[in-house]
């Protein structure tokens, strides 16, 4: 490893008795820069805040964190804004840098490399000089992070979180069909997905989208090549990526941790003709997220004569979607309670099970960790990492996977059914099951010591050409953006 690659705190203990007879693990406190595409407060998604319970799991135990993130703050000029966070356990505090863009539409797919984010990022690096990268997201950023922090001699761990890797919107669901999508990255059909999410760009031929496309499967390839390890949510999630991204560095599976722990709620008295079924979801309100298919559940139930009641909580997001929602839930017992601070004691947790109906192969699941420490079932679709942590019976009952009456079924069952949901609570995941967050930090600082044992790659320097070639190509995309059609 290149010499000044490791830049540590001496003789600092840190808590970790390896077991019985064991004596105390001793290392040295590590200077870490953990990169994502948002943190909160601004951005509260389940990327982000695991995000967030890491640095704060790292500064309690005693290393240096620091986190280099994503905004949609648009700023002009751009500029890197300063906040701090805290922990709240130990008080220990670290620095947060928001990197801000000032160019149009810079979450569009056609805009991932950016190199004044990457001299922004590079600048950052060098002020606090970590001794290795710790990459979640591109996203809002730039497509070259690893390597930029590669030619710093600073070693990259990447985590991925979703399957934006492989796919231009990000979570391999397709917008026409609204199914799970098995075709490889490539320019048919993929191209055609994205002109119907993003805004349209009539100034870049098919060709010249191919093109991009192209350079950007291959930013995502250098990247995870250089990444001296490359970590996945969950089995399932890591044998995705393999089949759509192809042969790269061995996926090593880290469950993440929320770091948060919730008490169980006493449970509703069970369902009967003067009761109804109570259910909540806590989740975006996103066609992603399969909103609309609890809310055609509710009214299949309806004509069939079963009385239950929809409680809904989270952040609205596509604004024409939500109003869709809203109009197809007129005069059904559905209930809106817009976004949460906290669960606990929340009208959405208040309820007999909770139902979710994301369309997208969840990678792991944050409302499955607050399932279980609420003691609540679970009533899930059968995909992605769900499938995997839980079993049929064992505190959940699944149904196929974008079909409303499929699910009604499932939920008809938990009303006809004396015991049903009794029998389900019993059987749910103890609480001690989920991932806490002080494991988690432990067993990423045994891959960051390995990792800087192992150094960063050998890069030769940024291509000046290439450089002032995307500097030009984002002038270019701004200017036939703002121009009248």
């Amino acid at each position: 490893m290149a010499s000044g690659a490791v830049r540590r705190k001496d003789s600092l203990a840190l808590a970790g008795s390896r077991g019985s007879g064991q004596n105390r693990r001793v290392a040295s406190a590590l200077r870490i820069a953990l990169v994502v595409h948002g943190y909160p407060p601004e951005l509260y998604g389940g990327t982000e805040c695991t995000v967030q319970a890491l640095a704060r799991g790292l500064a309690r135990t005693g290393h240096e964190p620091f986190v280099i993130a994503g905004t949609d703050r648009h700023a002009e000029p751009r500029r890197v804004s300063r906040s701090e966070d805290r922990d709240p356990e130990s008080g220990r505090s670290f620095r947060v840098y928001r990197i801000h863009r000032s160019d149009l539409h810079y979450g569009h797919w056609t805009k991932g490399r950016s190199p004044h984010v990457g001299r922004a990022f590079e600048e950052l690096l060098d002020t606090e000089r970590p001794a290795l990268v710790h990459v979640h997201h591109w996203v809002r950023l730039t497509s070259d992070l690893v390597v930029r922090a590669a030619r710093r001699k600073l070693p990259g761990v990447v985590t991925l979180h979703d399957l934006a890797t492989t796919c231009l919107v990000y979570f391999r669901v397709r917008p026409d069909t609204r199914a799970f999508c098995e075709a490889p990255l490539a320019p048919d059909p993929c191209l055609d997905c994205a002109a119907s999410v993003f805004v349209a760009t009539p100034w870049l031929s098919r060709a010249d989208q191919a093109a991009v496309l192209e350079r950007g499967r291959a930013d995502v390839r250098r990247e995870l090549e250089c990444a001296r390890a490359v970590l996945a949510l969950s089995h399932d999630q890591a044998r995705t990526l393999e089949r759509f991204l192809g042969p790269i560095a061995p996926i090593r599976v880290v469950p993440p941790a929320s770091g948060s722990r919730l008490a169980a709620v006493d449970p509703l008295p069970p369902p009967d003709p003067g009761r109804p079924l109570v259910l909540g979801c806590w989740a975006t309100l996103h066609l992603l997220k399969g909103t609309d298919l609890l809310i055609e559940a509710v009214r299949l139930l309806g004509e069939r004569g079963v009385p239950v009641e929809l409680h809904l909580a989270g952040i609205e997001g596509n604004a024409p979607y939500v109003a869709g929602l809203r109009e197809q839930a007129r005069g059904l017992p559905v209930r809106f309670h817009g976004p949460f601070d906290a669960l606990p004691g929340h009208a959405v947790t208040r309820v007999h099970a909770f139902v979710g109906a994301t369309r997208a192969h969840e990678t792991w699941g944050v409302v499955l960790d607050e399932a279980i420490g609420l003691r609540l079932p679970m009533v899930l679709p059968r995909s992605g990492a769900y499938a995997e942590r839980l079993h049929e019976g064992e505190g959940a009952l699944f149904f196929e996977p974008g079909d409303a009456r499929a699910l009604a079924d499932v939920l008809a069952r938990l009303w006809h059914e004396p015991g049903l949901l009794a029998g389900l609570r019993a059987r749910i995941p103890s609480s001690d099951t989920l991932p806490r967050i002080d494991d988690h930090v432990r067993r990423l600082v045994e891959i960051y010591d390995e990792v800087l044992r192992g150094g960063a790659p050998e890069l030769g320097p940024e291509d000046a050409a290439q450089r002032a070639a995307d500097e030009s190509y984002l002038a270019h995309w701004d200017r036939e953006c703002a121009r009248p059609r």
